[in-house]
């Protein structure tokens, strides 16, 4: 069976929702990257910021894969899919995903706030803005974006996963009605079957004749008796 799930108000491949939400963590990912240059310079040079940038998206996108509801095979499928869309625009796939597992250990699972200031804080740091952190304007507008993201992806991904897992939990009482569902010639019920032949009519019981009885024993002494008189 292909992976089919809700998202945006359609049925969609998995394929197909790795290309949108590709297109969604790239445009975020920019955002990012334009807040920090526009209010100040990194020290570290731009292949590494973009490196780290990427990482940090990265560690907020498993954050909210791990907080939605998806059955353990539908998440690494989606996620590798995922990865197949953004490693092109990645430039060092490696050094991204490396970091972004260090950016992921962060979390706390009970607090979308906590952990978007944690790896806020983390990230600032990792680009040589360590300065900014705390309560400067970038930090709590970082902040800001990357807790919105996180709780909006928990709920989109919640709401598609609930949805992924009732259709293939139907499917699969299906599966499992098809296979129980034997009748004792061992011809499945779903299976089609030829049509009833109708039985012959019933052969009407020949009348009796004289010859039928010739032998009886009755009609032997019956005729004997006859004779004698």
């Amino acid at each position: 069976m292909s992976f089919v799930m809700r998202w945006d108000r359609r049925w969609i491949s998995g394929s197909r929702f790795a290309r949108d939400y590709a297109a969604s963590i790239t445009a975020f990912t920019s955002d990012v990257s334009q807040a920090v240059t526009r209010v100040h310079r990194s020290k570290q040079g731009p292949v590494f910021c973009d490196e780290h940038t990427h990482a940090v998206v990265w560690a907020a996108v498993l954050v909210a894969f791990e907080a939605a509801s998806f059955r353990d095979e539908d998440r690494e499928t989606l996620l590798a899919l995922l990865l197949e869309e953004l490693r092109a625009s990645w430039g060092h796939a490696t050094g991204v995903l490396q970091r972004s597992e260090a950016y992921f250990s962060t979390r706390d699972r009970s607090s979308a706030r906590k952990t978007s200031e944690r790896i806020v804080s983390w990230y600032l740091r990792a680009i040589g803005l360590s300065e900014l952190v705390g309560n400067s304007a970038l930090a709590r507008h970082l902040r800001a974006i990357f807790t919105h993201r996180i709780l909006c992806d928990i709920y989109r991904l919640s709401a598609a996963s609930r949805l992924r897992s009732a259709v293939v939990a139907l499917i699969d009482r299906q599966r499992a009605a098809r296979i129980a569902d034997v009748d004792i010639c061992g011809m499945s019920i779903w299976e089609p079957r030829a049509p009833a032949v109708d039985s012959p009519a019933p052969v009407p019981a020949k009348k009796r004749e004289d010859s039928h009885w010739d032998g009886h024993p009755i009609e032997v002494s019956s005729r004997a008796g006859a004779t004698s008189r």
